[in-house]
């Protein structure tokens, strides 16, 4: 059995961590993240590629925002569990927000949403979302 030192804990980052950061998210990245969700076996992703390109509006941006990192065995990959806001397929601009499991490294790579024109549009998606009915969709 291992003991609690091979054993990464789950922790919450703070707005105040130098991890805290907005990444912008293309289809082609998320499709990206959901394959290496599935060779890694991570549990907050789509339940296929099919799926997300379904519920997921292909032409518009999305992004991501880390919530916790995630635990488990010391020698797996890091990752964050992110909120990801995106706007659902085939309807007329409704956002939609969900839990997604995304690794480190790649997440890393994403670019980063910091100019304030950036911010400024994400509040504004998130308000909106808000006050117009965002859902909080179930990817699986």
């Amino acid at each position: 059995m291992e003991n609690d030192s091979q054993i990464r804990r789950q922790t919450k980052v703070r707005w105040s961590d130098e991890d805290f950061t907005i990444r912008s998210v293309t289809i082609e990245q998320l499709l990206d993240i959901q394959r290496a969700d599935v060779t890694q076996g991570w549990s907050r992703r789509w339940s296929s590629e099919e799926e997300l390109l379904r519920q997921v509006s292909p032409e518009k941006k999305m992004f991501l925002c880390p919530l916790f990192r995630n635990g488990g065995p010391i020698n797996s990959p890091e990752s964050y569990r992110c909120w990801l806001w995106f706007t659902i397929n085939q309807e007329v601009e409704p956002k939609g927000v969900t839990l997604l499991d995304v690794g480190k490294d790649l997440y890393w790579t994403l670019p980063e949403m910091s100019t304030e024109s950036d911010l400024k549009r994400v509040i504004s998606i998130m308000f909106n979302g808000v006050t117009h009915g965002c859902r909080f969709e179930s990817i699986w």
